[in-house]
């Protein structure tokens, strides 16, 4: 009798994942991705009719005890998670394989890491915007992301950025579960020096990952670039920042304070980063408005014309004044009028304003109450 031969954990998962999985209620078309831990497929549910994403734990996952623990707690994270910015869950079960799935909305826009917004400050702002808010909801119920990175950043139909993965996320209540003391869990690219140490992180560890991310939003490039993980991970403890191009430069003390070395010295939470980015955009919107160019531009356009005329005022205005010395009397008081004087025999009337009265219109005197004449007698005297 022939003895089979045993296949290796390599060749059981190739041989797995050459199947499309099993799922009651949906069709799966085919796969779109692939993780350390998972695979992603397109599929269609069936009671909707709609496209949906699919995450299906790997088989390599069922003999890894923390990588199968890492999936439960991203499908339970998401779940507890309803947030405009983040990707939400819509069901979560087993395969008839028996491997853990979850299925998420379908994003068909592509990832962060696919777009080019060197050019485009204002999108990069409503990304940035997208990202802090999403983190101060998480950050508030406890969790840190731990891998934020333009890959995990994706767009729904509308354009808008969402974040998704939280495949090693960090729960206070159950993290000593899920991850090894002195494991360094993220993207080299993206993670904090403590992260990188394998320490304890917090949410400010996200707010440094925000920090590498807004760069290379402006940039189109990583601040720090590596052959290895190790020479990486001390660029992101040691090298100062890279300095920004000119024309970028209001942007560097954010992503000094976000990228500063120890958590103490960064933003203490998204709030207070989503404040400091806001400050961006206002003084953005003000230097848009005193543009130096376009203040000149201005002035070229109206100083001249402005210019002459004031000369040609001024002109006239010593004219006028040089006349005026020549002459022996003082003008009259009054503005086009013409004051003429009182009568010799009657005193000055007091001044009655601008109002100007011809001898023809001068009011006349009140009428005087007069006793009525008596009419003479008719009757002669007596004799």
């Amino acid at each position: 009798m022939q003895q089979e031969e045993e296949l290796s954990p390599d060749e059981l998962t190739a041989l797995l994942s050459s199947y499309m999985p099993e799922i009651p209620g949906y069709r799966v078309l085919r796969r779109i991705g692939k993780g350390g831990m998972s695979q992603v497929y397109l599929g269609v549910q069936e009671s909707l009719d709609r496209q949906v994403a699919i995450k299906v734990m790997s088989p390599a996952a069922l003999t890894d005890e923390i990588s199968k623990q890492r999936f439960e707690h991203e499908a339970r994270t998401i779940a507890k998670l309803e947030h405009p910015c983040i990707v939400g869950i819509h069901e979560v079960g087993r395969t008839r394989q028996g491997l853990l799935y979850y299925v998420l909305p379908y994003l068909a826009k592509g990832h962060l890491g696919q777009r080019d917004f060197t050019q485009d400050e204002d999108r990069a702002l409503e990304v940035l915007r997208s990202l802090l808010s999403a983190l101060e909801y998480a950050h508030a119920r406890g969790i840190v992301h731990r891998d934020v990175k333009a890959e995990n950043v994706l767009f729904d139909n509308a354009d808008r950025p969402l974040l998704t993965d939280f495949g090693i996320a960090l729960s206070k209540r159950d993290s000593t579960r899920i991850t090894t003391a002195g494991l360094a869990v993220g993207s080299g690219g993206y993670m904090a020096p403590e992260q990188a140490r394998g320490e304890v992180v917090d949410g400010r560890a996200d707010l440094y990952s925000v920090g590498v991310l807004a760069y290379e939003l402006l940039t189109g490039h990583l601040p720090f670039q590596a052959a290895d993980p190790l020479a990486l991970a001390l660029m992101h403890a040691q090298d100062p920042v890279p300095r920004l191009p000119a024309e970028k430069r209001h942007w560097q003390p954010f992503i000094d304070r976000a990228m500063a070395k120890s958590p103490d010295n960064r933003y203490r939470n998204a709030q207070q980063m989503l404040g400091a980015l806001n400050q961006i955009a206002t003084g953005k919107r003000t230097e848009a408005l005193i543009n130096p160019d376009r203040v000149k531009g201005v002035l070229d356009r109206w100083w001249k014309p402005v210019a002459a005329t004031a000369s040609a005022a001024l002109l006239a205005a010593l004219a006028i004044l040089w006349l005026m010395d020549g002459r022996d009397e003082p003008a009259p008081a009054g503005d086009f009028f013409t004051v003429e004087p009182a009568p010799p025999r009657r005193p000055p009337r007091p001044s009655q304003g601008c109002r100007h009265r011809s001898r023809r219109n001068r009011p006349r005197p009140s009428p005087r109450m007069t006793s009525p004449r008596r009419r003479p007698s008719t009757r002669s005297a007596p004799r």
